[in-house]
């Protein structure tokens, strides 16, 4: 060392004094040489503002990583996170980035999961352990600092807008007269404690009597009526003892209901039962929609035929709107045919009449736009027919034909009928036609007038009839 020269010397204080500073930097700076142990994790946020390279990493408090890098995606921010190789981070955890005191350096903290037994409760499953390259599915945005300060600002604006408006009350000629009167009535108010103070100071020991009299008669009420309240009192314990008795019995049907003992248990137990009664009243319900929803129509009409007249009572059924029922009683004065033969004085004489005769209709109707058919049994016997509607169905064509295999002299072929009928109103319509033109002895026009009631007008008219009292 004696051998070595000045410059030697100087050379090697500064080489080992810069060895020392590059160590002590690398220590300061947490420098790291070669790849950092560990496994890296990301995490998207929608800003990261403050967020610098290196930053710590927490849970729990603890320091478990770095912020390896902070890059742009999709208009987000990416952090990758370096996790110590030690650390395992639940999969469900959140990030959130946060601040150290209130002016410190930002970190990001995970935040680990519920535990696993809360999350079955509550109907979910989460295991396992987040790996390399994994993402942190759910982040808390940050807390920003100018956001703080703008929330601030605006609390201030507001604090000042109520200052203001106190200084507009109170600082007004008018608010200092309010402010007087709140004060003198409160000087009144102080006055009045005062002399009702002194009255009970003077006249307390009266007051102090009358209480003491008041107390003595109480006394005496209650030892006059002691035996009815002692025995009012044992009405009450009878009447509680009742009540046991009765919600044992109570408990003991419910016990029985819940082995599903009796018809009521197995009501409540059984779903078979249920089922059934459910069932049940969907039919039911089923049924009484579609009565609800079936139109009803009423109608009278007498026809004309210019010699003899038809009186017809007709009722309609309509479940559908293309599906209805016609129900009809008519008075035929062709209804009954009778033949009598007599021989006299070697003369044969025959004799024919027709008498009047109720027959009924019931057909079945199904309709397609403007066009029905019509089948079933028509003045007593089976028939068919058909109507074309025209004019929102005001007016209305229709052919019946019935009687195919008659056996009445003069009638022999099917008795075939064509009908126009126009509604005048909802109420009022007209018929008429040619019936029964098939057979020429008996054919003959006809024209007819007749009355028509639905759902609504005979609700009307019932609700119209005076009821006797």
């Amino acid at each position: 060392m004696n051998n070595l020269s000045a410059e030697a010397k100087v050379g090697l204080l500064v080489l080992g004094s810069s060895v020392i500073l590059l160590w002590m930097t690398m220590m300061v700076g947490k420098f790291d040489f070669g790849k950092p142990e560990g496994y890296t994790v990301t995490a998207t946020f929608d800003t990261v503002s403050g967020l610098d390279l290196k930053a710590a990493v927490r849970m729990a408090g603890v320091q478990i990583g770095t912020v390896e890098a902070v890059e742009l995606e999709d208009s987000k921010a990416k952090v990758i996170l370096l996790i110590n190789p030690d650390v395992k981070i639940p999969k469900g955890a959140e990030a959130a980035v946060k601040t150290m005191g209130l002016l410190g350096d930002k970190y990001v903290d995970l935040i680990p999961p519920q535990p696993q037994a809360e999350l079955e409760q509550m109907g979910k499953e989460r295991s396992g352990f987040l790996k390399e390259g994994d993402r942190v599915a759910r982040t808390v945005p940050a807390s920003d600092a100018d956001q703080l300060i703008s929330k601030l600002s605006a609390i201030a604006d507001d604090i000042k807008k109520v200052t203001g408006s106190m200084s507009n009350v109170f600082g007004s000629q008018r608010g200092e007269r309010s402010m007087e009167d709140i004060l003198q009535d409160l000087r009144q108010t102080t006055a009045n404690i005062k002399e009702f103070s002194y009255a009970l100071r003077g006249d307390g020991s009266e007051l102090i009597m009358r209480l003491n009299e008041l107390a003595e008669n109480l006394n005496g009420v209650v030892n006059d009526n002691k035996d009815n309240l002692k025995t009012t009192l044992e009405n009450v314990k009878e009447a509680s003892k009742s009540a046991e008795m009765a919600l044992a019995s109570i408990e003991n049907v419910t016990k029985k209901i819940d082995r599903g003992e009796g018809t009521l248990g197995k009501l409540v137990n059984e779903d078979s039962m249920y089922s059934n009664i459910d069932s049940a009243a969907k039919g039911i319900s089923d049924y009484v929609s579609k009565v609800e929803r079936m139109k009803t129509t009423v109608a009278f009409r007498n026809e004309y035929m210019f010699s003899e007249s038809k009186s017809y009572f007709t009722l309609e059924l309509k479940p559908k709107m293309d599906q209805y029922y016609i129900v009809e009683v008519l008075s035929d004065p062709f209804g009954k045919y009778d033949k009598t033969v007599s021989v006299n004085n070697g003369v044969t004489t025959v004799n024919e009449t027709y008498k009047d005769k109720l027959k009924f209709s019931l057909e079945f109707a199904k309709r397609w736009g403007n066009l029905a058919i019509r089948m079933g049994i028509l003045e007593s016997e089976g028939g068919v027919g058909g109507d074309l509607f025209a004019f929102d169905d005001r007016v209305k064509f229709s052919i019946d034909a019935w009687n195919f295999n008659s056996k009445e002299p003069n009638n022999l072929n099917t008795h075939m009928k064509a009908t126009a009928t126009w509604h005048i109103t909802k109420l009022l319509f007209v018929n008429g036609g040619y019936d029964n033109f098939l057979n020429s002895s008996r054919a003959t026009g006809f024209a007819g007038v007749g009355l028509r009631f639905d759902d609504d007008d005979m609700k009307y008219l019932m609700g119209s009839v005076p009821v006797p009292r």
